[in-house]
C-alpha cells in the first residue's frame, strides 16, 4: 500500500519504520528539517520537508495515489485538517491523532462528519494500559476488537488452572454463556473447539467477550489475580495523568498528583478537585518519601523523562510500593526493568504504532472484501475477522444451528444496532448487524466463505 503519514515525531518515525518493514510504500512529511533529515538517513522513505496541512505540499507527497493517510503532528487541529484535503483529494482512509481532553466527547461526530476510518487517542489509550495492568497480573495478553465492543485474550492454561480438563461447553455454561474459546492453541497444532473439547495444561486458548465478561472470566478462573487497591501516586501532569485520574476517581480510588509546573497543578486541581495534585519535584526521593510513598498502593511515573521515570519507578519499587510503572519510549531502556524485576513499562508512541499497523494490515488483507476489521492470534496462527452483513449474504435471518460451516470456522459474536451477544445455535444475522468469525482458514475474506 501507499500511505502518507504527516508528522515525523516520535509516533510518526516509529509507524513509518514499522510500515516500511512491512513492505508498504511511505512518504512522510513534516515542517521540521532536522525531523525530515532525521527520518532521511535512517529510514527508506520518500521525506518532504513541508506543511502537511498544505494542498501543494501533500501533492509533492503524491497524496493523490496514495492508498491511507495518517496524521500524527504534534496539533490536532492540524492532523484533523489534514485528513479532510486527504479525503477531498481522493484518499480512501484517513486516521488522524487526537489527543486534547476537550475533544473526547465530541470525537465520534468529527469521525463522521469529517469520514475519518480511525482516530486515535495515545494517551487516553496508554491510561487504559496502565489501569489493566495495574489490576492484573501478568501473563494475559488482550486485544480490543469490534470497534473497542468486544476483547479477546489469549491465555496459557497452567498446571493448577480451573480450566484443566474442563469441556468447552462445560466452561462457557458455567459462565452463562458470556465468554467463549474460540481458538486453542496445543503444540503445533491449531483447533477452533467444539463444545466438546477438552481444555489440558500447557494449551494456549483465545477467549473472547465484553471487557467486563472477559475481566470475570480471568478473576474467576483463577487465571489473573484482580488486585484491587485504594490509593495510588502518579508524578508527572500530562495528558495521560488527565485520562488515568479520570479513569481511577471513577473507580473510588484516591489519587496524589506530583508535578512540577505551577500552571499545570492549577488545570489539574480544577479539574478534579477530588484528587490530591500537589506542587513539587517528583524525582526527590525525600519529597516522594515526605508525602507517603511507603503507604501507597500504586506508583505511576509519567514525566516527560524516560530516564527519571525509571529511575524514580526503581525507587517506588524499593520502597515496598508493589505495583510500579514507568511510561518509556525508548525501548532501549527495558533492560534494567528486567534487571530489577519491574516487568510493566507504558509506551505510548508503541501503543499508538502498533494499533494503526494492525489496522493498515486488516485493511490490506481486506481489499475487495467486506471485512471491518482484522486481528491475528496465536501467532498468527488464526484469524479474528468482523464482518458487515451485506444484502449478498447468504444466510440472513437462518438459525445458526440450521446452518453447515467449514471445519476451523467459530461465529464467535453477532452485533445488532452496537449490541453484542455471543453466538448460539439460535441466533441469526440480520441486515447491517456485524458478524465476529474466528477461522483457522487463511485468506477468508467473504463471509459466504464460512459456509461448507
Amino acid at each position: 500500500m501507499q500511505i502518507t503519514v504527516v508528522g515525523g515525531g516520535k509516533v510518526g518515525f516509529t509507524l513509518a519504520s514499522q510500515l516500511e518493514k512491512e513492505g508498504h510504500d511511505i512518504a512522510i512529511i513534516d515542517n521540521r528539517l532536522k525531523i525530515i533529515e532525521k527520518c532521511a538517513d535512517q529510514l527508506d522513505v520518500l521525506c518532504i520537508h513541508g506543511n502537511g496541512a498544505n494542498v501543494n505540499t501533500l501533492k509533492e507527497g503524491n497524496i493523490e495515489e496514495a492508498d491511507m493517510m495518517i496524521a500524527v503532528t504534534g496539533s490536532d487541529e492540524v492532523n484533523l485538517i489534514c485528513c479532510m484535503l486527504a479525503k477531498k483529494l481522493g484518499v480512501k482512509n484517513t486516521i488522524a491523532r487526537v489527543r486534547n481532553p476537550e475533544y473526547v466527547n465530541s470525537i465520534e461526530l468529527l469521525k463522521d462528519e469529517l469520514h475519518l476510518s480511525m482516530s486515535i487517542n495515545p494517551e487516553r489509550g496508554a491510561a487504559r494500559e496502565i489501569v489493566r495492568s495495574l489490576h492484573f497480573s501478568q501473563g494475559v495478553h488482550v486485544s480490543t476488537f469490534a470497534k473497542g465492543r468486544v476483547e479477546i485474550a489469549e491465555i496459557i492454561v497452567g498446571e493448577n488452572s480451573l480450566l484443566c480438563d474442563e469441556k468447552v461447553r462445560s466452561i462457557g455454561s458455567r459462565h452463562h454463556g458470556t465468554v467463549l474459546i474460540c481458538a486453542v492453541n496445543r503444540g503445533k497444532e491449531v483447533i477452533i473447539p467444539d463444545g466438546e473439547f477438552v481444555i489440558q495444561k500447557g494449551d494456549r486458548i483465545s477467549v473472547i467477550g465484553t471487557t467486563q465478561h472477559i475481566e470475570s472470566f480471568l478473576i474467576t478462573t483463577g487465571v489473573s489475580e484482580y488486585r484491587n487497591f485504594n490509593e495510588i501516586m502518579i508524578v508527572g501532569g500530562g495528558r495521560i495523568t488527565y485520562y488515568l485520574t479520570s479513569m481511577m476517581l471513577g473507580m473510588n480510588i484516591r489519587v496524589k498528583i506530583i508535578e512540577k509546573d505551577p500552571e499545570k497543578c492549577r488545570q489539574l486541581a480544577l479539574q478534579f478537585p477530588e484528587a490530591n495534585v500537589i506542587l513539587g519535584d517528583g524525582t526527590d526521593q525525600e519529597f516522594l518519601l515526605s508525602e507517603n510513598l511507603t503507604t501507597m498502593d500504586a506508583f505511576v511515573a509519567l514525566t516527560d523523562n524516560d530516564e527519571e521515570n525509571v529511575i524514580i519507578s526503581m525507587f517506588a519499587a524499593s520502597q515496598g510500593v508493589e505495583r510500579v510503572m514507568p511510561k518509556i519510549n525508548r525501548m532501549s531502556l527495558e533492560f534494567l526493568l528486567e534487571k530489577f524485576d519491574m516487568c510493566n513499562s507504558v509506551s505510548p508512541k508503541y501503543i499508538t504504532a502498533n494499533r494503526i499497523v494492525r489496522y493498515v494490515r486488516a485493511m490490506q488483507n481486506a481489499v475487495g472484501s467486506n471485512i471491518e476489521s482484522l486481528i491475528t492470534l496465536n501467532e498468527n496462527t488464526v484469524e479474528a475477522l468482523e464482518f458487515r452483513v451485506r444484502k449478498n449474504c447468504k444466510f440472513i435471518g437462518i438459525p445458526l444451528k440450521d446452518l453447515t460451516f467449514k471445519p476451523g470456522i467459530l461465529i464467535g459474536y453477532i452485533s445488532h444496532h452496537g449490541h453484542p451477544e455471543i453466538a448460539n445455535g439460535n441466533s441469526s444475522v440480520q441486515l447491517d448487524d456485524t458478524i465476529v468469525v474466528v477461522s483457522s482458514i487463511p485468506k477468508l475474506r467473504d463471509l459466504n466463505d464460512v459456509l461448507a
